[in-house]
Formats: C-alpha cells, structure tokens, sequence
C-alpha cells in the first residue's frame, strides 16, 4: 500500500485531510509532522514515505523550500505534493523549479487532493487550474534560476526577519555584530533578488510566497 506522510503545522487540518484520504483514496497516512525540523528526522530516522503532503510556511527554521531542496538531493524516491495556503504564482514557480510533483491550495475541495494524489502516484505533474503550466513552461521554470528561492544568503535572512520585527537598521546592525554600512548591503542584495524597491515590500513579498511568518 502506499504510506503518505504529512507535513502542516495545523493539527486539525492534518486530521481532516488524514479521513479524507484515508476513506476516500484507501491510502495510509504512515506519519504527521507539525515542522520542518521533525518532517526530516522522521525520514532520516528510516520512515520514508512514498509521498510527502507539505505545506510550504511552516514554524521555526525550516520552511517548506528547505524541505523540498533536501529531499531532492537525498531522498529523490519521495514524490511531493505541496498542499498549501500559499496561492502566489512565483512560489509555485519555484516549487515547480525545486522540482514538486504537484501543487494543490488549502482551498481546493477533497476530491482535487485525490486526484492529485493518484496522479502523482501514476507518474504525473499536478498543477491547480488557475495555474496552468504547458510542459515547455514546466521545462523553462526548471531552467530559469529563482534568485530569491535559490540565493538569499543565511546572514541576509536573519537581517530581514530582524527587520521584519521592526527593528531599525542600526539594531539590526547590533544584533548581528556587524556595521550598519554591511546592513545595507545585505538589504540591497535581498533588493536585486526580490526585485523589491523597499524593505517593506521585501518583507511583504517574503511573506507571501511563505518564506517569512
């Protein structure tokens, strides 16, 4: 039987896709994770489901970007299905780029995630409506660099989730044990990769596509 593994930090959410998929598509949820953290001790520990239902804005450090990039280079038999409140194209673009099998929003009614359970399980790509991908646009996603996916530095995040708590500058500066001047360098690259104007629309866009709480 295929084991299915869930990853959400929504509890009552994971219990109510848990029935749908187990009375409707007879699969078997083999394990529940409530973070990133737990989703890959769970695998590196041996439980290493055929699929992996996420969710991409989780809590604490990992996020569902991380997951996905680890998994590919070291479990690439688990196919993915990202099952997500996050509906902004450009994280589908990079989860697509990241190389998911499919993507479904919270939204969608119980029998889109069988579908796209049985699809993805078939061998398939599964892509919402709403955002149609031929396979040329899948093939070009994959190839096109994602630099704010791919690129923003550790040290570059901690300034903007300092930032992100309203801090100023100068603190941020203190926090990190570096100049204000190298601040603002860090700043300017999440700029270029985000293509953001400001710090505001920065930290906005983070959020949106489920980088940032």
């Amino acid at each position: 039987m295929i084991s299915i593994m869930m990853c959400d930090d929504n509890t009552m959410f994971r219990k109510g896709v848990k029935q749908i998929i187990e009375k409707k598509s007879g699969y078997r949820i083999a394990a529940e994770a409530e973070n990133g953290n737990d989703c890959l001790s769970i695998i590196k520990n041996g439980l290493i489901p055929d699929l992996l239902i996420l969710e991409i804005s989780l809590p604490n450090e990992l996020v569902g970007y991380d997951i996905v990039r680890y998994l590919q280079l070291h479990f690439t038999r688990i196919k993915l299905l990202i099952l997500s409140t996050i509906t902004d194209e450009a994280a589908v673009k990079a989860m697509i780029r990241f190389g998911v099998n499919g993507y479904i929003f919270k939204t969608a009614y119980p029998i889109e995630l069988d579908k796209a359970i049985r699809r993805i399980m078939a061998g398939e790509n599964y892509y919402p409506d709403n955002f149609v991908f031929t396979p040329a646009d899948i093939e070009l996603i994959k190839n096109t660099p994602i630099p704010w996916a791919e690129n923003i530095t550790e040290r570059e995040m901690t300034a903007v989730k300092l930032l992100a708590q309203d801090l100023a500058q100068k603190q941020v500066a203190d926090e990190m044990g570096i100049s204000i001047s190298v601040v603002r360098k860090k700043i300017d690259h999440l700029f270029k990769k985000t293509k953001c104007q400001t710090c505001i629309g920065a930290i906005a866009f983070l959020r949106r596509v489920g980088i940032l709480k």
